[in-house]
């Protein structure tokens, strides 16, 4: 089964050591680009806007929005780069605590049927003020 290698990069939003911070109702915009590996028999490729978290206990997942960025097949070798855009909720802020983490992310995938999706995502924190941001 081939698979592929997709990067999310994100722009604008202010830096803080290694993720860039938007505050609520901010855009986030920034690009997917997918390479497969193989020929692949994919619905889509898409771009979420999610939270997630991490830690003890039972892990939550939301998926806030869902853009379709390309739907058919892919070809092995060819580059699909496409731009996105997701206007941020007010809630939940990131979060990290000693038991448990909300991370925010924007994550791509390719819809595959019947085969595991291959996918590629990339964290940020949703905070109103930097210093806010320093539980990060």
């Amino acid at each position: 089964m081939a698979g592929a290698n997709i990067e999310v990069t994100l722009q604008g939003g202010e830096t803080i050591g290694t993720v860039k911070r938007f505050a609520p109702g901010d855009v986030v915009r920034g690009e997917v680009l997918a390479v497969p590996d193989g020929d692949l028999k994919s619905r889509r490729l898409v771009a979420r806007l999610q939270w997630r978290t991490e830690g003890r206990g039972d892990i939550d997942r939301k998926v806030i929005e869902e853009m379709v960025l390309m739907e058919g097949p892919m070809q092995a070798g060819m580059p699909y780069q496409y731009s996105f855009q997701f206007t941020l909720p007010n809630e939940p802020w990131s979060y990290a605590g000693h038991y448990i983490s909300i991370v925010w992310e924007v994550e791509a995938a390719i819809d595959i049927p019947f085969g595991r999706d291959p996918k590629g995502s990339q964290s940020f924190i949703l905070s109103p003020l930097a210093e806010k941001a320093d539980i990060w």
